[in-house]
């Protein structure tokens, strides 16, 4: 019986379509999934640079079935697949979003992907805006936790083979040793807690003054689902968040997508780093 069948699962076979059809394209067995938040598609690329190698195929989304094109404006909606350096990984150039109208099953399907291919680690990157009023744009964000403030589980309605729900531990989301790594490789850098909204409207200033005083030092729109679903298919989990703005004040997308631009280079190098650690 292969692993997979011994993994929890909304039971839609998406994700396993999707990996079938990656398997007839290309053998390599990533090692860890990477996900490239809004605007961060260049990351591969430098990445590539900074480890001296990067062989690999590129699929669109479009192209693998049942995977929806992202809708929003930065994300490339392009997967690559190959090593970085000596490390097999797989690269989602873009994430599908809850506010976009997809179910959680959907917001969860890089990793969810990822997992089947063979991944162990999953790397999960994101602009936020601070929470933290001592955060300036362009400091990276270790996360070490996260609120969801979503609305909904990303596990509601999964099942085991057995039939009973997933009750994963999430004590401990963020993998500790991966942290150490990232808090190692990068400046400015800080460690902190992550704040998931659904959106896509950003946050008022009440609400960004409630999910600072609930403990949250960023605040997005991605990454919980792709996280809680990594953990219940046994992966290590790294979150990797970037400061844009400040919340709760006036900003636009595309305001963000310049900000953006500016991280890609820190990320690229903090990857190559935790990877060849890891």
């Amino acid at each position: 019986m292969t692993e997979a069948a011994w993994l929890p699962s909304p039971g839609d076979g998406i994700a396993e379509g999707i990996a079938a059809a990656i398997r007839e394209r290309t053998p390599v067995e990533p090692a860890a999934g990477v996900v490239l938040g809004s605007g961060l598609g260049r990351v591969i690329d430098i990445a590539g640079q900074a480890a001296g190698r990067s062989d690999g195929v590129e699929f669109s989304y479009e192209d693998l079935p049942g995977f929806p094109s992202p809708s929003v404006l930065g994300h490339a909606g392009r997967m690559w697949i190959g090593e970085l350096g000596e490390r097999p990984v797989v690269v989602f150039r873009g994430r599908l979003h809850f506010y976009e109208g997809h179910p959680m099953a959907l917001a969860a399907l890089t990793s969810r992907v990822a997992a089947l291919l063979g991944a162990r680690v999953m790397v999960l990157t994101a602009a936020a805006g601070a929470l933290d009023r001592a955060l300036d744009p362009g400091t990276l964000v270790v996360l070490r936790d996260h609120i969801n403030a979503m609305g909904e589980n990303p596990l509601r309605g999964w099942r085991m083979p057995d039939g009973s729900p997933p009750f994963v531990d999430l004590s401990q989301v963020y993998d500790p040793d991966l942290a150490a790594a990232a808090l190692a490789a990068a400046a400015p850098v800080v460690e902190g807690v992550y704040a998931a909204v659904s959106g896509p409207s950003y946050e008022t200033p009440a609400e960004s003054e409630s999910l600072r005083r609930a403990g949250g030092t960023v605040v997005g729109m991605s990454v919980v689902p792709e996280a809680v679903a990594a953990r219940a298919l046994g992966m290590r989990v790294l979150g990797l968040s970037f400061v844009t703005n400040a919340a709760g004040v006036q900003v636009s997308h595309e305001e963000v997508l310049v900000a953006s631009e500016t991280a890609s280079e820190a990320i690229g190098r903090v990857l190559v780093e935790v990877l060849g650690r890891f």
